[in-house]
């Protein structure tokens, strides 16, 4: 009898992890970024107007790599290069895209950055040591104003072929802008490099100026921590570090 108390107290207390870990990871996963750098597998594996949902934030390139994706807030919008080599970004109903990470978020905390947060490299590091307990995939968005500004839109010419990033990265353009306002929607995880994020990198953002007019995935940033904040899941902060 005592044997069957135990048994039951032990898959109940599984179960309720099991629930709990479900409950926590909303992240959800399409494709591979290895398989479209090293495999050409560019064709669309989602269509973003299945997730149109408020709150919903997700980023990933556009399919056949003719551009940038994202999802804010149920909106999407797509970038790409003109024939004028100028960057566009149209709203959009749907964009489909061969690799793509999203999560719906309807209750964010503002998280203070410290201020030796001034650039992407050290905010990895601050999410990375502030979060050190989750070891899930998460969301988390920055909103302000950026000193300074790197981002860019891929813009494979037609009937590519693509075996390597260096092909896949073909056409690609980069943009650089000062003192700009906007949104920064930033994918973390320690367990997704190749997957959703680079290989030397535990996190993804593409970046969406206030008029909307900008958009494309960051490269590198400089900031005021005093002029940009963070916002996380309220529940992640629920986590003691």
């Amino acid at each position: 009898m005592k044997k069957l108390i135990l048994l039951i107290i032990f898959l109940s207390f599984c179960f309720n992890s099991c629930e709990h870990s479900k409950e926590m990871n909303n992240v959800k996963i399409i494709g591979l970024m290895s398989d479209v750098m090293w495999k050409g597998k560019m064709d669309g594996l989602i269509s973003t107007d299945t997730i149109s949902f408020k709150g919903t934030y997700g980023l990933g390139p556009l399919e056949n790599l003719k551009g940038e994706v994202l999802v804010f807030d149920g909106t999407t919008y797509i970038s790409g290069i003109n024939s004028n080599e100028k960057l566009y970004v149209n709203k959009v109903e749907a964009a489909k895209s061969p690799f793509f990470v999203y999560a719906t978020e309807k209750n964010l905390e503002k998280v203070p950055l410290p201020s030796n947060v001034n650039d992407l490299s050290s905010l990895e590091k601050y999410i990375d040591q502030k979060f050190s307990k989750i070891e899930i995939p998460f969301v988390f968005i920055l909103k302000g104003k950026w000193k300074n500004l790197n981002i860019h839109s891929v813009n494979l010419p037609a009937g590519s072929i693509v075996s390597s990033p260096k092909e896949a990265h073909k056409g690609l353009k980069n943009f650089t802008y000062e003192n700009i306002n906007g949104h920064i929607v930033g994918f973390f995880s320690r367990k997704h490099q190749t997957v959703f994020t680079h290989h030397d990198s535990f996190i993804h953002c593409h970046f969406v100026s206030e008029d909307k007019k900008i958009m494309g995935h960051v490269d590198s940033f400089n900031i005021n921590n005093q002029t940009v904040s963070m916002s996380v899941a309220d529940r992640l902060l629920k986590t003691k570090p």
